[in-house]
């Protein structure tokens, strides 16, 4: 014979993981995007130290799909764009960015760099 009560402490139980699996996953999805160990080794610049003393090697453009964009802060959006490029960065062997032009609808275009 089926004990009624523990079938459904079970059935409670798996639900309350699942949804504790949801939830954790739900709020992986608003922190962002996250800066790879490559991305690391890159640093922001100005444009104005770029030309100075770097060379630009490539050019990456960072976006934020609208559904994202409508959920962050202004400054939320321009860090988020700096770490999509500086992640980037590494591929074409620069080891800084600088913004090559302003933000808008959440995309931002950067000059990747190689610093001395």
């Amino acid at each position: 014979m089926i004990d009624m009560h523990t079938d459904w402490h079970n059935r409670g139980r798996y639900l309350r993981g699942a949804l504790l699996v949801l939830g954790i996953t739900a709020l992986a999805g608003c922190v962002g995007v996250k800066l790879t160990a490559e991305g690391a080794q890159v640093r922001q610049t100005t444009d104005a130290e770029a030309r100075a003393s770097c060379t630009i090697v490539g050019k990456v453009t960072s976006s934020i799909p609208s559904k994202t964009l409508n959920r962050l802060a202004p400054n939320k959006v321009q860090e988020q764009l700096i770490v999509m490029a500086r992640n980037e960065a590494p591929a074409f062997g620069g080891n800084a960015v600088a913004p090559a032009g302003p933000i808008t609808e959440g995309t931002q275009e950067f000059n990747v760099l190689r610093c001395p």
